[in-house]
């Protein structure tokens, strides 16, 4: 299969990705949840209810902008490839 096959049938997933135990993101998340799990259990049941949903707006705003930053990057990379496609013509023109 072609790499843009492999993407169409969901052999690859861009947006996962594996955290390596001991690197910066794997200490970040760690904290994450253990400051989650601090504030939830100092907070009222309607509060808890609240810091669901501001959890659930800032999750799909991080899909939001995560799929926008992998759209730019795509195109930025496309137009990369242009131009180095057009820089050999010029070369082999030469």
């Amino acid at each position: 299969m072609t790499t843009l096959e492999d993407l169409y049938y969901g052999n690859i997933s861009p947006h996962e990705r594996y955290i390596k135990r001991g690197t910066r993101i794997d200490k970040l998340v760690k904290l994450i949840f253990k400051n989650e799990d601090e504030l939830n259990a100092g907070l009222t049941e309607k509060q808890k209810e609240t810091f669901e949903k501001f959890r659930g707006g800032q999750g799909e705003l991080t899909c939001v902008t995560g799929r926008e930053a992998f759209t730019a990057g795509f195109i930025l990379a496309t137009r990369i490839m242009v131009e180095v496609m057009e820089g050999l013509e010029e070369v082999e023109d030469i």
